[in-house]
């Protein structure tokens, strides 16, 4: 923690946290967790069809088996539950319904939960939301989450919203689906140029969610970077960094592909976030093409 914010953290519950459960922990936010760990954490993996990467203890569990989650939950004893899991192609029935145990179990040992959300829980008509406005979702999949979020603040959880999350190293999935490989195999990217986001790198995100672990309190956080870009802009800077030319992505456009998405999604981070977690997040123009750093307490 830098002195600039210390007297404002100051007023935030942190405790330590000798064991951590982290659920989905072979996905590309949750093996940047274990990554990222301290080395006096105790971290426990769950983990279905992928292995983690090392330096967590795994347990294979399908969440869908919510009698042998609470067994596990019994089992490691955690002081502290990270639910990132989750499968957007699956829908909403088989989420809520990983969620539902995930949340059941934790709520029957007390033990404290922090939630992944996103932040397509808005609506997206003008965008920089801040922690405490209304959520109003226009997908199902926003749907789905904002009502796990509601499950998640009435047991005393913390919920974290984060937005389109990337990374260079190792490369996101979306990314390698959406920009790398067709511009590999000679075909066209098809990405928005009127819809805005608020990218989150990775590895900013990974060492923010260790943070909010250590809260002990009901909250909303926005882990999100500090940039807000469209989705072909991102992509141009993506094809470039990857010696490609950005003129080989076209723009196309949501309100006449996919109205129904929202437009302008950006997270905005507030002191309802920066008093309780000091973490650097950085924007894909410092990244890609070199731009100054803006920390989350500024």
């Amino acid at each position: 923690m830098r002195g600039t914010n210390a007297s404002r953290l100051a007023a935030a519950t942190l405790s330590p946290v000798p064991r951590l459960l982290l659920t989905g922990a072979s996905g590309y936010v949750g093996g940047r967790v274990v990554e990222h760990a301290p080395a006096d954490w105790e971290v426990h993996a769950q983990w279905r069809s992928r292995q983690p990467p090392p330096g967590a203890r795994p347990h294979r569990l399908d969440l869908a088996d919510g009698a042998a989650f609470a067994a596990l939950l019994r089992q490691t004893r955690p002081d502290v539950v990270l639910h990132a899991a989750y499968d957007m192609a699956a829908g909403g029935e088989p989420n809520l319904l990983w969620s539902g145990n995930v949340f059941a179990a934790t709520r029957a040992t007390g033990t404290q939960l922090v939630f992944m959300s996103t932040d397509l829980v808005f609506d997206g008509r003008r965008g920089w939301y801040r922690e405490d406005e209304p959520t109003n979702p226009t997908l199902e999949y926003g749907a789905w989450k904002v009502q796990m979020e509601r499950e998640a603040l009435d047991q005393g959880g913390i919920v974290v919203r984060t937005s389109l999350v990337w990374g260079l190293e190792p490369v996101a999935d979306s990314v390698e689906k959406l920009v790398l490989q067709p511009l590999r195999s000679g075909q066209t990217p098809r990405l928005f140029e009127d819809e805005w986001r608020t990218p989150t790198e990775v590895h900013d995100l990974a060492a923010a969610l260790l943070q909010a672990c250590q809260l002990r309190e009901r909250c909303v956080l926005h882990f999100s970077g500090p940039e807000r870009i469209s989705r072909l802009e991102l992509g141009r800077l993506i094809a470039r960094h990857h010696g490609f030319d950005p003129a080989l992505l076209p723009p196309f456009r949501r309100a006449e592909i996919a109205p129904n998405r929202p437009a302008d999604t950006s997270l905005a981070i507030t002191e309802l976030t920066r008093d309780r977690v000091d973490t650097t997040f950085r924007g894909p123009s410092e990244l890609l093409a070199g731009s100054s750093e803006r920390r989350i307490s500024s």
